[in-house]
């Protein structure tokens, strides 16, 4: 597998998901920083995507595979990438997502 980025859209299962939680086979965001990524880490953290767009304030939309969901910020091994789809979301959005993180978290 080549080096991800943060930014990458990768399509991840997530398994048989408990209530509140995302599930089964679908795209999510890396927002694991570049510098941690570059030592080929064996999990990740990533924010997983939903066509089933709600208008909450924690949703940020990334063209081509609905919004982002920044409320669900979750790390995943990375045997759980099913694919990589070649796309990167680019800095200003992945920059939403990483403050919305924040604020979830307080911090």
């Amino acid at each position: 597998m080549s080096l991800m980025r943060a930014g990458d859209v990768i399509r991840c299962d997530f398994g048989t998901p408990a209530r509140g939680e995302a599930g089964y086979v679908r795209p999510a965001i890396v927002v694991t920083s570049d510098e941690v990524l570059e030592f080929r880490q064996h999990a990740i953290a990533v924010v997983p995507c939903t066509t089933t767009k709600r208008g909450w304030l924690s949703e940020v939309d990334i063209t081509g595979f609905g919004v982002a969901q920044a409320h669900l910020p979750t790390t995943i091994s990375i045997d759980r990438i099913v694919e990589t789809t070649d796309t990167n979301i680019g800095s200003v959005a992945l920059q939403q997502i990483r403050e919305l993180i924040s604020d979830l978290l307080g911090l």
